[in-house]
């Protein structure tokens, strides 16, 4: 069993095009300007194992995008490879004022995360408190290697930490993430960035989490589906995600700007 630290403001993600929350300040104008991550990685070659017609995972490898529609507001952001191993690779996305670190596995199968993470904002709050939590019980895949016509695949993860309440005491809480996606054929999309026959992912994921009140665990329930596209040797170039967050819909775009792969 392999556990990770993930920060509660995060809340609901599935990597490349999954949500992290946080009502701190990660949105801002759309004029700000987001540096790539310049970390010297340790390896220069990809690995063998990491290979995915649909993300190419080198070390160094980058992505600008711009986010608008969710609640923070329209914000750049980037992605980069800033770490590469035989059997893993760190993502690491930067805003203009945080940066956050994503640690991925190689699988036969494809990549999985082992951690929830990435570049849109779902402003989840709890009062201003923050938990630190750790991802266990990390079950399927989150980008095939074989990525068939109609294929279904799932993804799923458990976490636990403690949360500090008003009073100042820590209290034990839980949740889970599950998302199941669907391969829709592939279209041609065109973002800032360019016009690419991309491989079309349908996905449909449930947040929860048990949160401490009253002597009783209440539940925090978020649904969203959202449909990814992905370029072949490019990686992930757009997004389209609705979230139900607690009665409150919205609907966020994330678009490609520029990009570099090694």
């Amino acid at each position: 069993m392999r556990f990770k630290r993930l920060s509660f403001c995060l809340i609901i993600g599935l990597g490349f095009a999954g949500i992290i929350g946080c009502s701190q300040g990660i949105g801002t104008n759309s004029t700000d300007v987001i540096l790539p991550f310049t970390q010297q990685a340790p390896v220069s070659n990809p690995s063998v194992l990491c290979e995915n017609r649909l993300f190419p995972v080198r070390a160094g490898a980058s992505w600008m995008y711009l986010n608008t529609g969710g609640p923070s507001g329209t914000f750049p952001y980037s992605d980069t490879i800033s770490e590469v191993h035989e059997d893993g690779f760190t993502l690491t996305t930067q805003y203009s004022n945080m940066s956050r670190s994503q640690q991925w596995e190689c699988e036969t199968d494809g990549l999985k995360a082992l951690e929830l993470g990435g570049g849109t904002t779902a402003s989840i709050t709890m009062q201003g408190i923050t938990a630190e939590f750790t991802t266990s019980d990390i079950s399927g895949i989150s980008l095939p290697n074989n990525l068939e016509n109609g294929l279904q695949w799932e993804y799923s993860l458990s976490i636990v930490g403690t949360l500090p309440m008003p009073t100042g005491e820590l209290v034990q809480s839980t949740g889970s993430f599950s998302s199941l996606m669907h391969e829709m054929g592939t279209e041609y999309i065109t973002v800032p960035a360019g016009t690419f026959e991309a491989v079309k992912i349908q996905s449909t994921s449930v947040v929860e989490i048990f949160v401490p009140f009253g002597g009783q665990q209440v539940p925090m329930k978020f649904n969203s589906t959202s449909m990814v596209w992905y370029a072949p040797g490019v990686g992930y170039i757009k997004s389209i995600e609705n979230w139900d967050l607690g009665g409150e819909p919205y609907t966020s775009t994330t678009e490609l700007q520029t990009y570099v792969i090694p």
